[in-house]
């Protein structure tokens, strides 16, 4: 099977990690796009992803100039995906892989665990062929988004839980930060519209 995976953003290197190695060991060819972004590059490189940087860069806070990067983002993934022949496209909050999917006639799965990025995720949901989602997300958020249940699949927890799974902490890192092991250490992850 020949699979497209976009990664627009940082964590979702986490994400797919996983799925990536589970496909690439089954002896599927796997393509990933991504575009420069926060730390998307570095991680792709440090988790050993191949990779083709595809379309500008984030667009930026205004909306003028989102619109003008994901046009040319679209119009640089379509060119580079159409001749590739792919059977199955997957993105976690990347909306431009399922509009591009779906006007190239590729199955596509479209996933996020926020839904209160409206335009994104609008964008996402019409066009993917499957979204998943926390089971936490209440139906009536996704279907204003055009997640309607038909095309919707859940799954329990947070994505953090299947990412981490596996992980082992390095017992060196809290000497290098300095950190008392016997105090307790908490890391919160604010929400993205706050962080």
């Amino acid at each position: 099977m020949r699979v497209w995976i976009d990664i627009s953003n940082s964590p979702q290197v986490l994400v797919f990690r996983p799925l990536h190695a589970l496909l690439t060991e089954r002896g599927d060819t796997v393509e990933v796009t991504t575009r420069e972004y926060a730390q998307t590059l570095e991680l792709l490189e440090l988790h050993g992803i191949s990779h083709e940087v595809i379309g500008p860069a984030h667009g930026g806070g205004q909306a003028w100039g989102k619109a003008r990067a994901m046009a040319g983002r679209l119009r640089r993934l379509r060119s580079w995906a159409k001749p590739r022949q792919f059977d199955l496209a997957l993105s976690h909050a990347s909306h431009e892989l399922p509009i591009v999917a779906r006007s190239l006639g590729i199955p596509s799965s479209y996933a996020y665990d926020y839904e209160f990025a409206r335009a994104q995720h609008t964008f996402g949901s019409r066009a993917a062929t499957r979204v998943v989602v926390p089971e936490a997300i209440p139906q009536e958020s996704l279907d204003r988004l055009g997640a309607y249940a038909r095309k919707v699949r859940r799954y329990p927890g947070l994505k953090e839980e299947y990412y981490l799974a596996g992980f082992k902490p390095s017992e060196s890192l809290l000497d290098e930060l300095g950190l008392d092991r016997e105090r307790v250490l908490v890391v919160i992850r604010t929400p993205p519209d706050v962080s």
